[in-house]
């Protein structure tokens, strides 16, 4: 089955279309988010550090959420989860842009709406990805992520370059009025879903701290998901996190303000787009540990290739290129992850995912002070040479696996 005729088959599923748009809404607000988080953290502190520790505190509640986002996914209707989470984002956003009309932002009030903000994404984003393994897992799984990412793509771009748009044209407030009306529309849309049932096999207890037990004997367990929770965390500490060095990189190098970090930060998901098409051309139906490998030495090349941007054009260049194996490297992780356990941990597995997202912040902190100490350039240097380093090593772990289990 070709890409067209996988896709059109996916798209079928009224559920699965649903999810989709109300993805496009609500990571439309996550794009817009990004940018004016990271402008005005740099605009009132004009410092690297504290640009870096606003993205790290607004990941920190994923390590914690991610555990209680993956058994709430057990525990609760996925689609209530959604609608809830998206609706009180909604009201986040919008009371932010009534006081930010005549109260400025702080750095202990920009800090703490970054915290809160993280902690209930993580339970929006383990939510929707182990529902699109829901409704597709009788078809390719991959495929459905790898949909439900583009969805995520097609919204943030749109919102990065409003956000960019919406500070250099109006104020920060404007914006956040915007991404408190994408967040209604998600939910709304959110809303025409049909609750769809979980396998009769599934025995899932709703005692909290039996689902917490679980969680971790999976993880003891399993020794699959040990070895991709390592290789997640690790990508994320020394690659996602090379995002902090954006509104620096535009504002030292270029010289330039807050549309060109959105024309960036679109750029980015414009990456990842290709990033889907290029997965699904695999017609694979969860990837594997080969592929994880390859990706993460591409994105150790594409941090290299950052490092030596001076020019907008070639920033754009290794920006598309970092973006479009990082992405790639997400989708195949979380199907990988949810393939190798059974349908009522899938929540779990996807929490584990996020937990490992949520590590992300000391990379973010880490990255911000090689910058501060050394050089934006050298950061980036170190560790892209990190990420080369742990896709060799992945190699050699899977050769010698290879090598045990032959007769």
């Amino acid at each position: 089955m070709n890409i067209y005729n996988q896709s059109v088959q996916t798209f079928k599923s009224h559920n699965f279309r649903m999810l989709w748009t109300s993805s496009v809404a609500a990571h439309m607000s996550v794009g817009m988010q990004q940018v004016m988080l990271g402008w005005i953290s740099y605009d009132i502190s004009q410092s690297i550090v504290f640009v870096g520790l606003i993205f790290a505190l607004r990941q920190v509640p994923f390590v914690i959420g991610g555990m209680i986002a993956g058994i709430l996914s057990d525990m609760v209707d996925r689609k209530f989860l959604i609608i809830f989470t998206s609706a009180i984002l909604a009201i986040i956003s919008l009371s932010v842009a009534t006081i930010n009309q005549s109260i400025p932002f702080s750095m202990a009030g920009l800090s703490a709406l970054a915290l809160l903000l993280g902690a209930i994404d993580s339970v929006q984003l383990t939510t929707r990805s182990a529902y699109a393994y829901q409704i597709n897992e009788h078809q390719s799984a991959l495929n459905g992520i790898a949909l439900i990412n583009l969805a995520s793509k097609v919204g943030a771009i749109s919102g990065a370059l409003v956000g960019g748009f919406l500070i250099a044209q109006f104020n920060t407030s404007v914006g956040f009025y915007i991404m408190g009306g994408a967040y209604v529309i998600s939910a709304a849309v959110a809303s025409q879903m049909h609750r769809t049932p979980r396998s009769p096999s599934s025995k899932q207890s709703h005692a909290p701290l039996t689902n917490l037990i679980s969680y971790f004997l999976l993880l003891k367990n399993n020794k699959q998901l040990q070895v991709l929770f390592t290789s997640c965390t690790l990508t994320e500490v020394f690659g996602f996190s090379y995002q902090v060095l954006l509104p620096v990189l535009v504002a030292e190098t270029l010289e330039a303000g807050g549309f060109t970090l959105g024309i960036l930060n679109a750029t980015k998901h414009l990456g990842g787009i290709f990033s889907i098409f290029m997965i699904v051309s695999t017609q694979a139906k969860t990837g594997n540990m080969k592929m994880i490998s390859l990706l993460i030495l591409g994105f150790g090349i594409g941090e290299l290739m950052l490092a030596n941007s001076s020019t907008l054009i070639f920033m754009i260049i290794s920006v598309f290129t970092i973006n479009l194996i990082s992405g790639a490297t997400d989708i195949v992780h979380q199907t990988l992850m949810q393939s190798i356990t059974e349908t009522d941990q899938r929540g779990k597995a996807m929490g584990t995912w996020v937990v490992g997202v949520g590590i992300g912040p000391a990379g973010h902190l880490e990255i911000a002070y090689l910058g501060s100490l050394l050089s934006s350039r050298l950061a980036l240097i170190v560790n892209g040479g990190i990420l080369i380093g742990l896709a060799v090593t992945l190699s050699a772990i899977q050769g010698r696996s290879r090598t045990k289990s032959s007769p």
